[in-house]
Formats: C-alpha cells, sequence, structure tokens
C-alpha cells in the first residue's frame, strides 16, 4: 500500500509520541517519529518529511526552535500539538507561520482530520513552504549634528 505521506511526529512524552505515531500509519502515513528537538531537526534533515507535527514545550530545543529550523533551512511546513493555549503561545505559533495549531488532549481520529487537510493542501499547491524570514540588519543611525547636542539649557 502507498503511504499518503511522510510526517515528522515530535513529542516528549513517550506514550503521546508512540499513539500519534501509531494512528498515523494506522490511517496510511509513513511517520518518522522523534521524542526530542535536536532529534527532530537531525531527522528532518535526514528523512525529508512533507510536513511536521510538534509539541511545543519539550527538554532542549522546543517545537518553537524545530519550527523555526522547518520553516528557515528544511522548508517543510508544520503544525503544532500542545497542552498550552495561551495568548503568548498562539501569538508565536502564528509568528511561526504554523498550518495548524491542535491543542492536547486529543486522540488520533481528532488529528486526522487536520493532518489530511493538510496534505491535501500541500498536493494542491496551496500549502507552500513557509517562507523562509531573513533578519533585517538595521540601518547605521546617523549622528545627531552639533547644534542638537549642545545643552539646551
Amino acid at each position: 500500500m502507498a503511504s499518503k505521506g511522510r510526517i515528522l511526529v515530535v513529542d516528549d512524552d513517550r506514550l503521546v509520541l508512540a499513539t500519534v505515531s501509531d494512528g498515523l500509519v494506522q490511517a496510511g502515513y509513513e511517520v518518522v517519529d522523534a521524542d526530542n528537538g535536536d532529534e527532530a531537526i537531525l531527522k528532518a534533515r535526514q528523512m525529508r518529511p512533507e510536513i511536521a507535527l510538534l509539541d511545543i514545550r519539550m527538554e532542549g530545543k522546543s517545537g518553537f526552535d524545530v519550527a523555526e529550523y522547518l520553516r528557515d533551512v528544511a522548508r517543510i511546513p508544520f503544525m503544532f500539538l500542545s497542552a498550552f493555549a495561551d495568548e503568548a503561545t498562539i501569538a508565536k505559533v502564528n509568528e511561526l507561520g504554523a498550518v495548524a495549531y491542535l491543542v492536547k488532549p486529543l486522540n488520533v481520529d481528532e488529528i486526522l482530520p487536520t493532518v489530511e487537510d493538510a496534505f491535501a493542501r500541500l498536493r494542491a499547491g496551496q500549502l507552500a513552504p513557509p517562507p523562509a524570514v531573513v533578519p533585517v540588519a538595521a540601518a547605521p543611525v546617523p549622528p545627531l549634528p552639533a547644534a542638537e547636542l549642545a545643552d539646551p539649557l
């Protein structure tokens, strides 16, 4: 049976990782899994998944760190699966350009529609790899004229 696509699943909770990975395999996806950010970056580089599903808070490199690598270097679309839904987290998710944000706890049947939609959009050309963010160099600040440096009093 042909795979529906290759997805990188990253979560430091081994039970969540195994459950999500197994559910995606049962649904026909090829899953590359990692239980930390460093391993996720290495596997993304080696295995070239089409999409990634990332936990946010992990020891070492966070899901945000992995997302920055996927966006800026690997150019792989990503979505988050996290227990956190506070304003700062959601703002960062949006800033990074995530395809989707799923809040735990969820079972695989609740995750599958989002994954399937992301793959369908990717195949239809509606989901381009996220644009790389290029840091903008600060323009040099011109020195103030001597008249403005004088003491106004």
